[in-house]
């Protein structure tokens, strides 16, 4: 036999444009000027709620997107990019930022080129910049900007950007753009809508063997770029697969299915736990797509592409994209916008063959998503993952000490776990049990509400600045909550829990694009759904609640008023418990259930 061997690198051979970046705030309107008030936004005025006290704004802007490519200094610059804008009294007119040098905020950008259209340009992989607007009293931010409140977010996808100039352009060098991001300002109950006006400068950078430098044609040629933006912390990972450059548009996109962490120093794989061998994937039905990456790059790579020695990457056709849908619950009492990203096929299918395998599939997905944490899977990559937990399932399903203890082959979270399908746990202590409504039932009063549930869950999601990872039981199913501050997520493997008839597995994304509708209390029209009850990603809870279990709710009310429901009906119907999920180090050896409420790094990424 004739084995191939293929050089190994730890660097991507992906094919990328690197761009120096400069954002320039311009000016905030439509909600502190004289022109709002004339259109009977009064309550736009938020800063007159106390006229003595003087109130400022600032905006804090993060950079999220792929880190740079290539090794990492062993010197770290302890220089700090720049977040913050200085404030701007608030006055009755549109906020203005007039200082050239003190509101820019510049970093090198690697864009990924994952395609070439079809008109010949580069699609670049996404990434963004988001824009928090903070707002409170003077005299508390002298004392500290925590003292401040976020009353509005917008993103900007500065790849799509720079794609979409290109192609108006002869040259792509050096090029301005100047946008509108439309925000929701929200302040004391009142929602205003206003428009932050930013100018985008990018200037192309080339790399050469020694050094990088800026292209002789653009305005700043031969600059050096400083060892801040030659370090891979220098960013995060936040991707997303929009199509335009939209505010209301935030996270995934293309994303490898094997481990990705940022490098925290040379060759510290071990204590990462690392490994650098081509992905082997286990036999399954035919007909699967058959996915290979390098772990550094956050778009995915055909191992033949590599071994060939083509410049440029194959590019899979199909990574899928974040569409925007409208979905009513089943009782007709509530309709969801929001953006819904499908995998091909879910655990039900003859492909995956998993009928009662969600509790592995939460196990294989929750594993991918700690170790991937501020990306989502791409559809290949979802459907692998999909293949990959009904797999496990079906060896489960083959034990008979599993079988003997779960005839239905519907086995609970306990046992999967302990089966150590994969290194994952769940933390007691950080953990949450509890009903839809205990108050209603006589004996459940004492009991934790799903209202008070979701207020812990947005606590410990503000507290920490990574993303959290639930996995949720709930009515004989299990699926996967994940909490960020930005956005919730809903990510479940049997498609016909979003609605009637769905044959594929799908993730819900709650963002500030996110509204949900209900009846007019006016209206006699049975159908008529265009009365807004909640918008942003707190359309999560409501979506739990009043999609999942409104109708068993209704049904055990009733039941109630006429006697009193058993309580392993009520237990089976409306407890849901959200486990908090974190991976085990390989000197773990503790069960998976833990009471830990806190592991270190090693453990808990």
């Amino acid at each position: 036999m004739v084995v191939k061997m293929m050089k190994w690198s730890p660097w991507p051979a992906t094919a990328t444009r690197k761009y120096k970046v400069k954002v320039k705030l311009v000016k905030l309107e439509g909600c502190f000027d004289d022109h709002d008030n004339n259109n009977n936004n009064n309550n736009c005025n938020i800063h007159e709620d106390d006229e003595d006290e003087e109130k400022v704004m600032v905006i804090r802007l993060k950079w999220k997107g792929e880190p740079m490519f290539g090794l990492v200094p062993f010197h770290r610059t302890s220089k700090q990019r720049k977040q913050f804008s200085k404030e701007r009294v608030i006055k009755k007119s549109a906020i203005e930022w007039d200082d050239e040098e003190e509101e820019e905020f510049d970093n090198v950008c690697c864009f990924t080129i994952v395609s070439i259209g079809q008109d010949g340009h580069e699609n670049f992989g996404p990434w963004n910049i988001s824009f928090s607007l903070l707002y409170g009293e003077k005299k508390k931010m002298e004392m500290s900007k925590a003292k401040l409140v976020v009353i509005g977010r917008a993103w900007l996808n500065i790849a799509e950007m720079a794609r979409k100039k290109k192609m108006m352009m002869d040259s792509g060098e050096h090029f301005q753009v100047e946008t509108k991001l439309p925000i929701n300002l929200q302040l004391n109950g009142v929602v205003r809508k206003a428009n932050l006006l930013v100018l985008v400068d990018f200037v192309e950078v080339r790399d050469s063997q020694d050094s990088v430098r800026i292209v002789p044609n653009s305005v700043e040629s031969s600059v050096q770029l400083n060892e801040e933006d030659q370090t891979a912390e220098s960013s995060t990972f936040d991707t997303e697969n929009a199509a335009e450059e939209r505010s209301s548009v935030k996270e995934p996109g293309p994303a490898p299915i094997e481990p990705v962490k940022k490098m925290g120093g040379l060759f510290s794989w071990k204590r990462r736990r690392l490994s650098f061998k081509p992905t082997t994937i286990k036999a399954e039905p035919s007909g699967i797509n058959k996915i290979d990456v390098d772990p550094q790059c956050s778009g995915s790579i055909p191992v033949d592409s590599v071994t060939s020695g083509s410049p440029h990457p194959q590019v899979e056709e199909d990574k899928g994209a974040w569409e925007s849908k409208e979905v009513i619950s089943r009782d007709g009492q509530t309709k969801l916008k929001t953006s819904v990203f499908f995998a091909s096929f879910d655990q039900c299918s003859n492909k995956a063959a998993g009928e009662s395998a969600c509790t592995a599939l939460v196990a294989v997905i929750a594993h991918w998503l700690q170790w991937n944490q501020n990306i989502m899977p791409t559809r290949p990559e979802f459907d692998n993952l999909i293949l990959q937990g009904s797999s496990e399932w079906r060896k489960l399903c083959e034990n008979d000490a599993y079988t003997n203890d779960f005839p239905n082959k519907h086995f609970d979270l306990e046992t999967v776990l302990h089966a150590d399908i994969r290194p994952i746990a769940i933390s007691r202590d950080d953990s949450f049990i509890g009903f839809f409504s205990p108050e209603k039932f006589e004996s459940l009063k004492e009991a934790m509400s799903f209202h008070e549930i979701w207020d812990g869950i947005k606590r410990v999601t503000e507290d920490f600045d990574h993303p959290r990872i639930y996995i949720v039981s709930w009515n004989d199913h299990f699926f996967l909550l994940k909490a960020e501050t930005n956005a919730y997520y809903i990510i479940d493997s049997l498609g016909e829990r979003l609605f009637e008839g769905c044959s594929q597995a799908y993730i819900l994304r709650f963002d500030d694009s996110t509204l949900m509708f209900g009846k007019n209390a006016n209206s006699s029209e049975d159908n008529n759904l265009e009365t807004i009850i909640c918008s942003g990603k707190e359309c999560c809870k409501e979506y739990i609640k009043r999609f999942l279990a409104a109708i068993p709710l209704g049904e055990l009310e009733a039941e109630e008023r006429k006697r009193a429901v058993s309580y392993y009906s009520l237990h089976h119907r409306l407890q849901i418990e959200l486990n908090f999920s974190y991976l085990l180090s390989s000197s773990f050896t503790s069960s998976p259930f833990s009471s830990a409420s806190s592991c270190s790094t090693d453990d808990c990424i």
